[in-house]
């Protein structure tokens, strides 16, 4: 029969480990805290009776401790496999005594930073490839602009060591709030946190992670800040001064007494023009090129004869020349793609400047600067004008009928709108449109309207 324990001493003091007839081995050495044998040995009678000290007070009984110790010598010296491996790690996530672990060679051990740049590359990613073949949409645009700030924000945050399957709540904590102490706006906070809490969700549902760290991290919230929006006698005056391109003003125009996106604005083909409105079909991005608008819904909106006109003048001018599929916007290098988008806003603020200043006032490079701190203050951007459209039309009509003009709802809705008498309605928007923004539009040559 095996003794109930045995007696070493290790330097000054004497250890004891205990007989464990579950693996019939004895245990790892435990410190009696005694120099003495005979006290040492009163020392673990008193174990044997009472259960193990604990460090933080309290005892806990003998069998529970050998019990733990079975576990352990069976993970030391049993053949487990990577599955088993992954199975105690859950078992120990789910009992709450770990927050992450990494399985040597697993899918977890792969760099956080390396994981999420791959997760985003349009052209790799198993996550778009999912959501494509799920007939979902997803744009190049969208992973390029997350891919960018994995960069910009998460791997100076991380680090190039940082392991997936090592990443915890606290840690994305610690990063939520790092990021709203920077100033950044809620919304674009939550988005820099999807940029990593999308692909955790998406790695722990395909089980390459034990658990998702991100499930239930709160989300900002805010107000988000207003666009500025001109007065219409600012409007009227805009467009009447000199612009440094005329893509740029035309473009500007559009989406003025449109209420078109910038990307929408970019997209327009010859094709898309009708005699009273335009056809808008397509949105445009460096990355994605021609794709469908932000709800995936085609709409038409109505057209002033004016702002027609121009858009053909401005087609005719392409030096690719002129064909159902040029675009209006046309870029002065390439023929199958419009100017960028820089050339609206740079174009926009340019006249900003104009508007504020003389000719002579805008060679004081004090006066400029002034002048451009005021328009920013004023939030003054090229999406104001889809404010503007929303606002000023919303003056004159029902809200309903001016979402089927702007696309500014969910796709079921403007289905259940078009439906019902679009001509008709349509055609009140026209009628109000040309009232609105026919006024504003002097254009070169043709006077002033009015």
């Amino acid at each position: 029969m095996e003794r109930r324990f045995s007696l070493y001493r290790r330097g000054k003091y004497f250890y004891a480990q205990l007989w464990n007839p579950a693996t019939k081995t004895y245990s790892s050495g435990r410190s009696t805290g005694m120099r003495n044998k005979n006290a040492a040995a009163l020392v673990v009678a008193e174990w044997l009776r009472d259960g193990l000290p604990e460090p933080r007070g309290g005892r806990r009984p003998l069998a529970e401790y050998l019990e733990a110790e079975s576990v352990v010598d069976s993970i030391r010296h049993g053949e487990l496999t990577r599955e088993d491996t992954k199975r105690v790690l859950r078992a120990l996530k789910d009992r709450g005594l770990i927050e992450t672990a990494t399985v040597r060679g697993g899918p977890g051990a792969e760099g956080l930073v390396s994981f999420l740049t791959r997760f985003w590359d349009y052209e790799s990613s198993p996550y778009v490839r999912d959501k494509l073949a799920h007939g979902h949409r997803i744009g190049r645009r969208h992973c390029y602009d997350y891919g960018r700030w994995v960069g910009l924000y998460w791997k100076p945050a991380f680090g190039e060591e940082k392991r997936l399957g090592e990443l915890s709540r606290e840690n994305l904590k610690a990063f939520s709030l790092d990021l709203a102490g920077k100033g950044l706006a809620p919304k674009t906070v939550n988005n820099i946190l999807s940029v990593g809490t999308v692909p955790l969700r998406w790695a722990h549902a395909n089980e390459l992670i034990p658990s998702d760290p991100g499930k239930g991290l709160m989300k900002f919230s805010g107000t988000p800040a207003r666009r500025g929006v001109l007065s219409e006698e600012e409007v009227r005056q805009l467009f009447a001064v000199p612009w440094p391109d005329p893509r740029a003003r035309i473009g500007n125009v559009l989406a003025m007494s449109t209420g078109l996106r910038a990307g929408e604005v970019l997209a327009v083909q010859v094709r898309d023009i009708g005699e009273d409105r335009l056809a808008v079909r397509h949105s445009w991005s460096n990355q994605d090129g021609l794709k469908s608008t932000k709800t995936g819904v085609e709409r038409s909106v109505p057209l002033v004869a004016s702002v027609r006109s121009e858009l053909l003048e401005l087609a005719r001018k392409s030096p690719h020349g002129i064909g159902p599929g040029s675009f209006v916007f046309w870029s002065v290098s390439r023929a199958d793609r419009p100017m960028d988008f820089h050339f609206l806003l740079d174009g926009l603020k340019a006249a900003l400047l104009r508007l504020s200043l003389t000719q002579a006032e805008l060679e004081d490079p004090g006066k400029v600067a002034r002048a451009r701190e005021y328009w920013r203050s004023r939030a003054v951007v090229f999406h104001s004008w889809r404010h503007w459209y929303a606002a000023r039309m919303a003056d004159r009509l029902e809200a309903r009928k001016v979402m089927v003009s702007t696309g500014h709802k969910d796709p079921t809705m403007f289905a259940h709108y078009a439906d019902h008498g679009s001509e008709a309605v349509f055609r009140e928007v026209l009628e109000v449109t040309t009232e609105t923004f026919g006024q504003l539009i002097a254009f070169p040559g043709k006077g002033s309207p009015a």
